[in-house]
């Protein structure tokens, strides 16, 4: 407000006169001149040479530009410019609180208490402010100088911060900092006084004495995307006392090691089976907060799940299908978090082991529920690709290996969108739970194949039109009405690093979520995602963990199942009667621990736990209701039937020229030869009713073309090229 006045007197003595000096005797004011517009011309008078130099460049340089003398000394002093004060206009600064308190008590209709130093102060951080401001000010409730306006960029980066400042806001800074610190203000370079505030921050966490301004500002710092990697260097460099309790620090403290020295604590009490209530507790109330969430690790979550996990209606389970809701709405999400803290503790192994002792007690209790199952365990795998792809409406599913019931959980609750509607179906694996099996279920084969061809020609006898490509293969040029995609990673890198592969779900889940965004967005209105089998997280094994082998003549031993021709002595062993390749008779352990088998352990499929055996085959659709102008090829048929080296694509807008209320589209013209893209650098406008005719030449294997939204990537509509069969008349003529 203080630059905006000074303006206005400038222009207003300007308005009359050509000249107008300034004079600023203590030089409280120099500031102001920078906030003049550019037009005025400014020359400073320094002494009486300065003042000679002044009047020549007022005459000639700049004699038809409004000038502004300024001078650090009183009018009665100047000599070669009196004239100029005598016949010109004259602003006196000489005493800048005077100066404002007159601009303010014509503003605000009364005097300010303010001392001298504060208005001074304020006037220069008064830029951008208002009179609601000022009012403020003047009646003591807004400090001029808000250090949470500064703290934070001159914690970030203090020599820059410290440059924005001159002498006088950098020592009134300086005192209230050190003042919030408790510290005696000493001078010193930006950097180390920063170093100063920042080590009483992250000890008063520690002590959990924090509050405040500085809690405050530790907030937006830990928060901030753009400025918490410096905290972090902070963090990282700061000393730890060896002797901390972390269960008294700050629970948004920023250091690493305190959580895993929580973890610790938790696991020893859980091997001394000593009460952790209050260790459980802290953890509760540490991940509840919102604050400071970039230095908290995602596995302290999942260790939440784990400690304070409780099996709830577990007794009224009575058949697989109330136990596959049992298990999708309770146990999946513990599953969860299992498999990320052994991602975060796997090479802690001490550490890591009681907790996996803790889950194995509570997996327990699921699997007696589902040993004792007293009905017959029926697979319902059978055939669930054919039946998603029934029906009219445009249809994708996606057919992973190895995708574990609670892994589809994290997929889905991810961001898909908000118009994704979400019906979470599952099914009963074959037995064993293998690839070969479960694939050979999903595409209909009534015996199991290990030919992947020939899964999918059974399916074809089904749907003669289906696409079946690998997930990665998905394009923008992928117009199949009925398209099934293979996804193995997540059984592939397990069975290749075991329990160090896990790591690389999280990934995959990503990835999963990617691709189905992507099908809605080529246009596809429903979404299936389903799996052969899911697997066993078998964790950190002893030889005493593992199953013995079965007595008997047997055919083939795998981690998780026993195969044999003829029936092996009693045991107890879950015994399954049937035909699987060579084998007449299967056998299953009571339990998700392998049986002695060479090879790593870790992670392992083919048995007989809702793990392993209760698959998604969930199902997602949009609305595909789009209220922005429709646009369709409308010679599809002569696309199908191309006479010649050229072909026209025409297309076709919806409704008529004279429509008020749909606004033209732009929309991108791509070629396509299989899955490579050949052109896709055509933009067009088109408008309502309008018609749009291009020429192409039919080179570079070119068979489809699509068109899509140019803004969104949204598939709009697609057609397939091909070169008619009868005779090229072309050269004839």
């Amino acid at each position: 407000m203080i630059s905006k006045w000074f303006t206005e007197d400038i222009q207003n003595i300007l308005a009359s006169h050509r000249y107008i000096v300034v004079t600023d005797a203590r030089g409280e004011g120099d500031y102001l001149l920078k906030t003049l517009p550019q037009e005025i011309k400014q020359i400073p008078v320094k002494d009486e040479w300065s003042e000679i130099e002044a009047k020549y460049l007022a005459e000639s340089t700049y004699k038809d530009d409004k000038v502004v003398f300024y001078a650090k000394k009183k009018a009665e002093n100047l000599t070669y410019l009196q004239e100029y004060v005598q016949t010109a206009g004259l602003l006196v600064l000489d005493d800048m609180e005077a100066y404002i308190r007159q601009k303010l008590f014509a503003a605000i209709g009364k005097n300010t208490s303010l001392s001298r130093d504060k208005l001074l102060l304020a006037a220069k951080l008064s830029e951008g402010k208002n009179l609601k401001w000022w009012q403020s000010v003047t009646d003591g409730i807004t400090e001029p100088l808000r250090l949470e306006d500064w703290l934070l960029d001159f914690l970030h980066s203090p020599a820059s911060t410290k440059q924005r400042m001159d002498d006088a806001v950098w020592n009134v800074f300086r005192t209230e900092v050190y003042r919030v610190i408790g510290k005696t203000p000493t001078e010193q370079p930006a950097e180390t006084m920063a170093q100063e505030v920042v080590n009483v921050l992250l000890q008063s966490l520690i002590d959990n004495s924090i509050d405040g301004l500085l809690l405050n500002v530790y907030y937006q710092w830990a928060d901030s995307t753009e400025k918490s990697d410096v905290l972090r260097r902070y963090v990282e460099n700061y000393a730890l006392p060896t002797d901390i309790d972390p269960l008294k620090v700050h629970e948004n403290h920023p250091f690493a090691e305190l959580d895993r020295k929580v973890m610790k604590m938790l696991s020893e009490a859980l091997k001394l089976q000593k009460d952790a209530t209050s260790i459980v507790t802290f953890i509760k109330t540490r991940t509840s907060s919102k604050k400071a969430k970039l230095f908290k690790p995602a596995w302290l979550n999942s260790v939440l799940t784990l400690s304070t996990f409780s099996i709830k209606g577990l007794n009224n389970v009575s058949d697989y299908s109330q136990m596959s809701e049992f298990y999708l709405q309770n146990f999946a999400k513990l599953d969860t978090a299992m498999r990320k803290i052994y991602v975060a503790w796997l090479n802690d192994e001490p550490t890591l082991r009681p907790l996996q002792e803790h889950y194995t007690q509570l997996n327990n209790e699921l699997l007696t529920k589902w040993y004792s199952i007293g009905c017959k365990y029926i697979p319902t795998q059978k055939d669930i690709v054919a039946k998603a792809l029934a029906g009219t409406k445009r249809t994708a599913v996606v057919v992973c290996d190895g995708l574990r019931l609670e892994i589809a959980e994290s997929i889905v609750d991810g961001n898909l969108g908000k118009n994704v509607k979400l019906t979470k179906n599952t099914a009963l694996s074959v037995l064993p739970s293998v690839t070969e099996n479960g694939m050979s279920a999903l595409f209909g084969c009534e015996e199991p194949t290990t030919n992947r061809q020939e899964r999918f020609n059974k399916l074809k006898e089904s749907y003669s039109d289906v696409e079946i490509m690998e997930l990665d293969k998905l394009n923008e040029g992928t117009i199949a009405h009925r398209l099934v995609l293979n996804y193995g990673d997540i059984d592939q890198v397990g069975e290749k690093k075991q329990l160090s592969g896990l790591k690389d779900i999280d990934n995959y889940e990503t990835e999963l979520r990617e691709k189905i965004q992507m099908l809605f967005r080529l246009g596809y209105e429903k979404v299936v995602i389903t799996t052969d089998h899911g697997f066993v997280i078998t964790g950190i094994l002893d030889e005493a963990d593992k199953e013995p082998r079965p007595n008997g003549h047997i055919q083939k031993i795998e981690e998780r199942y026993v195969l044999a021709e003829n029936p092996l002595p009693p045991s107890n062993l879950i015994e399954v009667e049937g035909k699987y390749f060579d084998s007449n008779y299967q056998y299953y352990a009571p339990t998700d621990k392998p049986f002695v088998t060479r090879g790593a352990y870790g992670y392992a499929h083919g048995g007989f736990t809702p793990q392993e055996c209760i698959i998604p085959a969930y199902e997602l659709t949009m609305d595909q209701g789009d209220f922005a102008l429709g646009v369709m090829i409308s010679n599809k048929t002569e696309l199908k039937n191309v006479a010649g080296n050229y072909f026209t694509v025409k297309l076709l807008a919806e409704g008529s020229q004279d429509d008020l209320f749909t606004q033209e589209r732009k929309i991108k013209v791509m070629l396509f030869a299989g899955s490579t893209l050949v052109n896709g650098n055509m933009i067009y406008s088109i408008k309502p009713g309008e018609a749009i005719n291009m020429e192409y030449e039919l080179t570079n294997g070119i068979d489809k073309v699509v068109i899509a939204d140019k803004n969104t990537a949204a598939q709009i509509d697609s057609c397939e090229i091909k070169k008619s069969s009868s005779r090229d008349i072309d050269d004839l003529f």
